[in-house]
């Protein structure tokens, strides 16, 4: 791969930072369809450097909530413990799970995500106003699927935990968000140990990109303070239903 196409991959994957950025969630979708169409990674391949590339960036985008004192520490270990359990296993189930399969999950999580991203979040009347305090055992039984699915395909999870925060455990917007970037660094870090026996990661890819990507999130959560972002939204929820269906006939017709 040439410094030229690395350098134009970082581009993208910036763009895809400022959209995270931007919107929150939703975005680790597009990583991994970067990785496998223009970088050229096989889906295993890709799925691991994604997981890379969300955890760095997750990670990054956390420290401004941490240091805002923005994340609900008790719910967000009790989604981590076992979201990261199914993260693991979801990775080691990828290495015997047929491609088709994989992809058809895939497709399924974009479908998904699309949807949560037509979801507008409406904030409480005070960020600072805590959140009730949420059956621990509920918030642990949701972190199981949702780790496993980012152990399969390399998706953040992010648009599912961010609105089960929201609506089921009275959460702060704010906070949610913040709590939201905790679980998917966890996450991702687990998947990615689930994924080491038996899918290379493309290092050089993922120090570019994540680098890239980082940057692009700390700029658009900048840039998106007052916007009113329900078009980009949209657009980024149709352009994910269509590529949900264009990966799900491509996995078909490539057996």
């Amino acid at each position: 791969m040439t410094l030229g196409l690395i350098a134009f991959i970082a581009a993208l994957g910036t763009c895809i930072g400022v959209a995270g950025g931007l919107l929150g969630v939703g975005t680790s979708v597009f990583t991994v369809l970067l990785l496998i169409h223009v970088a050229g990674l096989s889906m295993g391949s890709a799925v691991s450097t994604s997981l890379v590339i969300v955890a760095a960036t997750s990670g990054v985008a956390l420290i401004p909530y941490c240091r805002a004192g923005a994340v609900m520490w008790r719910a967000g270990a009790a989604f981590s413990v076992a979201s990261m359990t199914g993260a693991f296993v979801g990775g080691l189930a990828s290495g015997w799970m047929p491609t088709r399969a994989v992809v058809a999950i895939f497709s399924m999580a974009m479908v998904a995500a699309a949807i949560a991203m037509l979801w507008t979040p409406r904030p409480r009347a005070s960020e600072d106003e805590r959140g009730s305090n949420p059956s621990m055992l509920a918030v642990a039984a949701a972190g199981l699927p949702i780790g496993g699915m980012t152990g399969l395909v390399g998706l953040g999870g992010g648009f599912a935990v961010l609105p089960l925060l929201v609506l089921f455990t009275s959460t702060p917007l704010r906070s949610a968000v913040g709590t939201t970037l905790l679980v998917v660094a966890l996450n991702t870090l687990a998947g990615l140990a689930g994924h080491f026996p038996h899918a290379a990661v493309a290092w050089r890819l993922a120090v570019c990109v994540g680098v890239a990507a980082s940057a692009g999130s700390l700029l658009g959560a900048r840039l998106g303070r007052g916007v009113d972002l329900r078009v980009l939204r949209r657009v980024c929820a149709a352009v994910m239903i269509v590529a949900a269906a264009a990966v799900l006939v491509a996995g078909k017709s490539g057996g």
